[in-house]
């Protein structure tokens, strides 16, 4: 088997510090930002919001390396829709039901055009908010998967690269001519300020499978430079003196999970960490919101309130991984392909 084909344990392992550094963000700190009053922690964990960052080098790096395997665009669709939607749809109908049982603070009731508009992932460019926070990254990882497929439709996948650096030279372009706030859906079609993490994703794949060229390098080095830019509103417009060593950092780290030397990260609880942190990542803001609340309510401390949260939410996630994120995928990878083969056959 080539290398880079088969599942590599070391990102599974940085998928679930990814979501649990985003869990803590939000348990930790976040959750003061909408419910205040609560005595602060003693340590900051402001800073797990990065976690988004790693995700999308990490989403760069496996997407590359799964469109190579499929025959179509059609193939590629089925694996990403039997991966992502059995979860996201368990997700989006609990989110739904905490959010209409126990209203969030500046959030709006929950509405059936909003249920509606989450259904597709891409709530924001139908101009609905997305029924959940975590949510909006999703948006973004669509538009990439469709612009994956594009360049699969078209036969040009060995230049990707180039293609990632035209990405990250509009999205450098458009933050220097335009108000992103202005121009919103056109930001996230055009994935700016995180169109260069897919590309490092991209990039790392290139190397690792002993496939880089001269422009894979020119690539890797423009998508970690442009960091020093700074980050956007998503990031809380982090500087670019903090984005930059942040990049270089997580590429390092996604470098080492890659390599023969990712096998010292897989220890078996990070590993069945990273195996449920899409789920987790789903689930952890209204349910983990919602046991914080409660907990509050009891006079419970605020660091038991946050670890009840995230036990919580480790339960419910583990619940949704083999409940339906497995059997759901399995199912309708099965249906999918069913519809295919008697098209293929007339």
């Amino acid at each position: 088997m080539r290398a880079g084909t088969e599942r590599i344990a070391g990102l599974d392992v940085l998928r679930g510090f990814a979501a649990g550094a985003v869990m803590l963000h939000h348990h930790g700190q976040y959750y003061d930002v909408l419910y205040p009053g609560r005595s602060p922690l003693s340590v900051d964990l402001g800073p797990g919001h990065f976690g988004v960052e790693l995700f999308f080098i990490i989403s760069g790096f496996v997407i590359l390396m799964t469109i190579e395997r499929k025959k179509s665009v059609r193939a590629f669709a089925i694996s990403r829709a039997a991966r992502l939607m059995p979860a996201f749809l368990a997700a989006l109908v609990l989110a739904t039901v905490i959010r209409t049982l126990s209203p969030v603070p500046l959030f709006d009731t929950p509405t059936l055009p909003q249920f509606l508009a989450n259904l597709t992932m891409a709530p924001s460019l139908f101009g609905q908010s997305a029924m959940d926070m975590p949510y909006w990254t999703l948006t973004y990882e669509l538009v990439f998967y469709v612009g994956m497929g594009l360049i699969l439709a078209i036969g040009m996948l060995r230049w990707a690269e180039w293609f990632g650096l035209l990405a990250v030279a509009v999205s450098c372009l458009f933050i220097a001519t335009l108000d992103v706030r202005l121009h919103h859906r056109s930001s996230i079609l055009l994935l700016v300020y995180y169109s260069n993490f897919f590309l490092i994703g991209i990039c790392l794949y290139r190397i690792h499978t002993r496939m880089a060229r001269p422009v894979t390098w020119l690539a890797l080095a423009a998508a970690i430079a442009v960091t020093a830019l700074g980050g956007g509103e998503k990031s809380f417009n982090t500087p670019g003196r903090l984005y930059l060593p942040l990049a270089i950092a997580f590429t390092a780290l996604v470098w080492f999970a890659i390599s023969r030397h990712g096998k010292w990260l897989a220890w078996r609880p990070l590993v069945f960490l990273g195996q449920i942190s899409y789920p987790l990542y789903l689930v952890h803001v209204a349910l983990g919101f919602a046991v914080i609340r409660w907990a509050v309510s009891q006079g419970w401390s605020t660091l038991a309130g946050v670890i009840a949260a995230g036990l919580v939410s480790l339960i419910v996630a583990s619940l949704l991984h083999y409940l339906v994120e497995l059997p759901g995928g399995r199912w309708l990878r099965s249906l999918l392909s069913r519809r295919q083969r008697p098209a293929v056959a007339a």
